[in-house]
């Protein structure tokens, strides 16, 4: 699942701050406990300095380790048992003075057994899932309220079905979307503006989200500024480039509507060539024919996105108009 750095960053950080308020809580209460109780925290310093005396003991003393700890053993399951009973007098149990972390199976490090824990990609999960709202500016695009009834249901002048055309879309994208992997085909989404697209590639790009996927999602014109602005800094870094190169699901949207120039075409068709090279899905929206596709990024990149990508061709009159007549 590779996320973006800011996701990983960000889980890191609600895992950092569940921790550090589960051991504050617990100092707390411990604070509490002891001034009410002060036996306790006469347990708590003895079994404190047994354990300071171990090393003096072996090494020091030369007794052996494995009697040493024996006892020690012993003389801890005393003062556990006493400390219980002094909690349980005051109506608190056992463990009430044990930090109470947010997942149990890991104590909130986000790791069980050298493992990534199932909290730890949840929270991942949920941050790509904001981050993908925060990049598409919609949190509202779904499979569920795409609406097929603002596509015409009968024959358009070239004999095509617009609704059930869209129909057979909508459902070859919920297939894809929810049997996406890594070796799924990429796709490229034509038609003119307010069909659709958007729509449904943001569907495919939740349900992504939602299985776990890294996914990406920009609009050509800031995907382009974003690779144009490292490319020219002087730091020399390339972390936009790789991001966007090895997410799991690249979605680029409006391909054709961002400034035309040569680093626009070259930016393009790099990206488009790396990801078929490494098999990493990439779904394109555009507003562009296959001549102004051709005219505007070369013949070899049109070539590449026409003849490798799956070819949706979105037909129908303007969604927005329709419902806004």
């Amino acid at each position: 699942m590779p996320y973006s750095s800011e996701v990983y960053a960000a889980a890191k950080r609600i895992l950092e701050e569940r921790r550090s308020g589960a051991q504050r809580l617990a100092e707390l209460k411990k604070a509490d406990v002891y001034a009410k109780i002060p036996e306790i925290k006469n347990i708590d310093s003895e079994f404190s300095q047994r354990m300071a005396s171990l090393s003096v003991l072996v090494l020091r003393e030369g007794k052996d380790l494995k009697s040493v700890l024996a006892e020690m053993d012993a003389q801890n399951d005393e003062a556990k048992r006493r400390k219980a009973a002094l909690l349980s007098s005051c109506g608190l149990s056992p463990d009430y003075l044990e930090p109470k972390y947010n997942c149990p199976n890991c104590s909130d490090t986000g790791r069980k057994n050298g493992m990534l824990c199932d909290c730890y990609k949840e929270i991942c999960r949920k941050e790509a899932q904001k981050e993908l709202a925060a990049s598409s500016g919609s949190a509202a695009c779904s499979f569920d309220n795409f609406d097929l009834s603002y596509y015409v249901d009968n024959g358009a002048e070239d004999g095509t079905n617009p609704r059930r055309k869209m129909q057979n879309y909508y459902n070859f994208c919920i297939n894809y979307a929810y049997g996406f992997s890594l070796s799924s085909p990429s796709i490229v989404m034509m038609g003119k503006t307010g069909l659709g697209k958007t729509h449904l590639s943001l569907s495919i790009a939740k349900a992504a989200v939602e299985k776990g996927f890294g996914v990406i999602y920009s609009p050509a014109q800031k995907l382009i500024s974003e690779l144009e602005r490292e490319y020219f800094s002087d730091s020399g870094k390339s972390s936009a480039l790789k991001k966007i190169t090895n997410c799991d699901l690249l979605i680029i949207d409006d391909l054709g509507a961002e400034f035309p120039s040569q680093f626009s075409a070259s930016a393009i068709g790099n990206l488009i060539n790396e990801r078929l090279y490494e098999n990493r899905p990439t779904i394109i929206s555009t507003n562009l024919s296959v001549k102004e596709l051709t005219e505007r990024y070369s013949e070899r990149t049109a070539s590449r996105i026409l003849g490798e990508y799956k070819r949706l061709l979105f037909v129908g009159e303007d969604i927005r108009f329709r419902k806004n007549p």
